[in-house]
This record gives C-alpha cells, sequence and structure tokens, in this order.
C-alpha cells in the first residue's frame, strides 16, 4: 500500500473515529475496515448485501454470513451467502495435487449440504441483543445485534463457523452493530419496494388479459341457470364438441342416464354435427321420446369453438323459445370460449418465456445448471411410482417446472440474484402466475414449496394439512436435486455410502420437513435408480 493511500486512509478513519468518539487504528486491515465503512457512507447509494459482506468479512474471513430478521417471536432467515474461499484455503504444498483437490472439493461440498439444514426459522433469544456466540446447524457462529433507529430490535446478522473477531475489535462492535443495522434494514426496506415494483409489472402484465384466471366453468354455470329459471326447464347442460367428441362444461339437475346419452357414453350419439351445425340424430329423437322431455337445443358455433346447450323441459313455449336473449347467451358461449382459448395460449407463452428466463438464471452457476429438468424428472417418475392420474401428473410436472419462477422476479430486484440466493422467491412465484389460467394446486404448491410440515418453513410457516399435495412433493425433490448437486463428483466406491446417506436424511426429516407418507416411494425411486442413474436424471 502506497504512502498516499495510508495517508488517505488515516484521515478518513481519525474523521470516523472522531465522529463516534472511538481510539486511533491500529493495524493496516482495521484500517481499510474503517476507510471501506467511510466509503460507502459517503455515498448515496446503500451499500447491496455483497458489498456487506466484503465489507464485513476484512474482519472474519468467515465462510458463512446469514442475516436472521426478527418477526413476531422467531426469527426468520432471510438472507445467508457461502465464501467458499474461507471454508477450506488452497494451501500449496504437502500431500498429492488431485488427491488433495478432491478432498478440498469433497469438504466444500459436504459443507454445502449443511448450509441447507440453516434453520429457516428459530426460537428469539434475549442473548441475541447483545454481542456473542451462538449455535447453529453449520456449529457456533457470531452474532451482531441490530437495531432500528428507535432502539427497537429487528434482527443479527451471523458470522461463522467456528470464527472470532479481532480483540481490538471488540470494544468498537457498537458502532459495526449500527452500521450494519442502518445497511440492512434499509437494504431490507428497498428490496420489499423492489419486489412490490416487480410483482405490480407482473400484474399489469397479465392484467392485460382482462380478467385473468377466466372462471369458464362458473360463467357457463351462471348462464345455464338463467337460461332454465326463465324457460322454467327441469334442467340442462353446457357442451363443448372438441377433437370429435363432446366435453362436458356445466350441468344442473340432469340425471345420469341422460348425461350419459348426451355425452355419447351409452353407444348411441344423440346428435350429429354436419356442415358447422347441430341437429339431433335417430337415435337421439328415440332417447327423448323414452325420458318424456321437450328439449331445447341451442348450438353455439364460431370459426374456433362449437358446442350446444341443451335444456330440457316439460312442455314447449314458442314466445320464450324465440326470446333474443337466448341467441345472445349462445354468442356470449362461443366469444367466452374463444377467449379463454386465447387467454391459455398466451398464458402459455408467457409461462414458458418466464422458464426459459430461470434457466438462464439457474445456468450462471454450475452447481443449478440442471436444476429444473432434474425436479420435472424426478417428480414424474416418483409420479408413475405413487399412482398420480393424468391430471395430476401435469400438474405436479408444471409446478416443479415453474417451483423457482420466483428468481425471475428476483432478477428483476437484483442482478446478483442467483438460484439459493433468495429466501422469498416462493410468493413472489405464485404471485407471477395468480392472474393465469393455472390450476391452483400449481400456484399453492409454488407458494409452499419450502413449507415444513411441523410448522417451521417459509414463507407462511403453515404445516401439515395446510401444505399442499404438490406443494410437499416439490419440497421432498427440492431436498433430493440439492443433495445430488451438491455431490457431483462422488467415487464409484462411495456411490451406495451416498445413497444411503441421503435416504438416512430423509427418513430423519420424515413427519418434521417432509410428509412421511411419501418418503417410502422417494425411498423405493432412489433405490431402482441407484446413485448414477439419480445424478444422470434430467440431465440434458
Amino acid at each position: 500500500m502506497s504512502k498516499d493511500v495510508k495517508d488517505y486512509i488515516n484521515i478518513i478513519g481519525s474523521r470516523l473515529g472522531k465522529a463516534f468518539a472511538i481510539d486511533s487504528f491500529g493495524t493496516e486491515e482495521e484500517l481499510e475496515f474503517w476507510a471501506l465503512s467511510a466509503e460507502h457512507m459517503s455515498r448515496k447509494q446503500n451499500p447491496t448485501f455483497q458489498n456487506i459482506i466484503t465489507w464485513i468479512d476484512l474482519l472474519y474471513q468467515a465462510p458463512v454470513h446469514f442475516v436472521y430478521k426478527l418477526e413476531k417471536e422467531h426469527l426468520i432467515l432471510i438472507k445467508r451467502q457461502l465464501i467458499s474461499e474461507n471454508l477450506l484455503p488452497d494451501k500449496s504444498g504437502g500431500g498429492k495435487p488431485g488427491k488433495v483437490d478432491a478432498q478440498r472439493t469433497q469438504f466444500i461440498q459436504d459443507f454445502e449440504n449443511q448450509m441447507q439444514n440453516l434453520e429457516k426459522k428459530r426460537q428469539w433469544d434475549e442473548d441475541f441483543k447483545e454481542h456473542g456466540v451462538s449455535a447453529h446447524t453449520i456449529g457456533n457462529c457470531e452474532h451482531i445485534p441490530l437495531y432500528k433507529k428507535t432502539g427497537e430490535f429487528w434482527g443479527i446478522y451471523v458470522i461463522g463457523p467456528n470464527i472470532k473477531s479481532p480483540e481490538n475489535m471488540v470494544p468498537k462492535f457498537s458502532i459495526v452493530s449500527r452500521l450494519l443495522s442502518s445497511w440492512l434494514i434499509k437494504l431490507d426496506e428497498q428490496e420489499k419496494e423492489s419486489q412490490k415494483e416487480y410483482q405490480d409489472k407482473v400484474h399489469g402484465l397479465v392484467g392485460e388479459l382482462g380478467i385473468g384466471a377466466l372462471n369458464t366453468t362458473g360463467i357457463s354455470e351462471l348462464l345455464l341457470l338463467y337460461i332454465i329459471n326463465s324457460l322454467q326447464a327441469k334442467s340442462g347442460a353446457v357442451v363443448e364438441y372438441k377433437n370429435g367428441a363432446p366435453v362436458l362444461i356445466a350441468s344442473n339437475s340432469l340425471d345420469e342416464q341422460y348425461l350419459k346419452a348426451l355425452l355419447g357414453l351409452s353407444g348411441e350419439k344423440m346428435y350429429d354435427l354436419a356442415e358447422n351445425d347441430f341437429s339431433l340424430s335417430e337415435a337421439g329423437k328415440e332417447i327423448v321420446n323414452k325420458l318424456d322431455v321437450e328439449p331445447l337445443f341451442l348450438p353455439y358455433i364460431s370459426e374456433e369453438v362449437k358446442g350446444f346447450i341443451w335444456i330440457n323441459r316439460t312442455e314447449r313455449n314458442e314466445a320464450k323459445d324465440s326470446s333474443p336473449v337466448l341467441n345472445d347467451i349462445s354468442e356470449i358461449v362461443a366469444k367466452l370460449f374463444e377467449f379463454r382459448d386465447v387467454n391459455k395460449s398466451f398464458s402459455d407463452d408467457l409461462l414458458d418465456a418466464f422458464y426459459k428466463m430461470l434457466r438462464a438464471i439457474e445456468a450462471k452457476r454450475e452447481k443449478t445448471k440442471y436444476h429444473s429438468p432434474r425436479m420435472i424428472a424426478f417428480v414424474e417418475m416418483f409420479g408413475m411410482l405413487f399412482g398420480l392420474d393424468n391430471n395430476e401428473m401435469e400438474i405436479i410436472k408444471t409446478t416443479a417446472k415453474l417451483h423457482d419462477i420466483g428468481y425471475v422476479g428476483a432478477a428483476g430486484i437484483s442482478s446478483l440474484a442467483s438460484i439459493g440466493s433468495e429466501l422469498a422467491h416462493p410468493i413472489a412465484g405464485a404471485t407471477m402466475i395468480s392472474n393465469l389460467p393455472v390450476h391452483n394446486d400449481i400456484i399453492e404448491g409454488i407458494r409452499t414449496h419450502h413449507e415444513w410440515v411441523n410448522g417451521k418453513g417459509t414463507p407462511n410457516e403453515i404445516r401439515g394439512e395446510d401444505i399442499p399435495w404438490t406443494g410437499k412433493i416439490i419440497s421432498v425433490y427440492e431436498f433430493v436435486v440439492d443433495f445430488f448437486e451438491s455431490n457431483p463428483e462422488v467415487a464409484p466406491e462411495k456411490e451406495e455410502e451416498m445413497l444411503e446417506k441421503l435416504k438416512s436424511s430423509l427418513i430423519e426429516r420424515a413427519d418434521v420437513q417432509f410428509d412421511m407418507v411419501l418418503i417410502p416411494t422417494v425411498i423405493q425411486q432412489l433405490t431402482m435408480l441407484g446413485w448414477s442413474g439419480c445424478a444422470q436424471l434430467g440431465v440434458e
């Protein structure tokens, strides 16, 4: 360091010291620490979390930095960062280079696994009000209390594991705490505001569709009931003709025998479709005579959709049957289904665009390069083993595909966003697609895939049966896929041992983090595939 730079730092440090009434600085490292403090304080822009880590790490050279925020009576994990070069510094000499590198890589991978076990929610303790040491799942760590300007406790900044702050800094930690508090609280407020702005933009985008996730069935039922009541009819149905077959959209008071006949499930077709026109078939006329009803047949036909409204009456009423309102309703039903199809097409395109953006974020890190494809492949195989039906299979595969879509929102907040760095992504993801025509189980699966069955997950701390089936399945496979991602290179002779380690971890977490009903099937799947099969599943 040149004399000019040293003089500059001493001047800055001296001014800062006078401002906080502290003693003159001693070591060169400490001078650098306070000089960087002054630099951040002089800027209008608040330091990023990465800036803060770089600053505080001048004191500690610690591998793990994380932040807990007090919410109600619990501390909630809101940020975490691993600095692998601080975990196991690369030392030259001693041992064979290849063996040393392999051991170092394995050690880092094992520690990354432990990082995933950091408690996302922990009980508040009075000891956190003071600078000190606290026990965490990764080991003993030093924590620095964070306070609002009002003096109210806000949270803790944690550094570790098994490190200690420089002794000459201990008397000055009230200053460090004040700086950290100011920066982190402001950063949290800025990120909340940025996230809200981003979500507003997303709502604005999908809002262009008008009513978003259109309730086609509900609107059809409403129109059907209007016709039934206005004609004093007995029952009715709205049927759409798709891919050469009738599909029931809505029905009211229609008995099972009639419904089967109407949908062609009894072996006889009730109507013919020719040249874009519906008419009762001969078989249909016989069925109507047997059932002793006077049907009203209201076709709706456009270039894109075809179908009919079927009303069962006790008697004809020419005046009511010729009402122009009935024609209007037929036209509205056709437009309703056209809108639904356009809405669905746009939604599919938008979700594909979101997925491509997510995959670009995943590709930034070697660890997460195949994260979403792996999730999709794992849950698809699980679905077959567990016995999910076709509809459930599509729902869980789509949930797996979109479960981390909230990181696209995080990227809109910060260019530093990456997989594993943004703990609020479940809510962001669910919000982003909540106004699209997507099954609610998918939306709620995205929202809850980091919840624990014992209520200690995030973001809403819900438990047990309050977590939807999609969220429970994705939660298990997030853990499974992360385990394989954190252990990319396992020697053949170690594969069985590592697989057993994963199985044991799943069993330990059953009825704590995961629904125990799922665990036997997950273990069956892991056993069938073996380590190498699991490691390759979903890899492009």
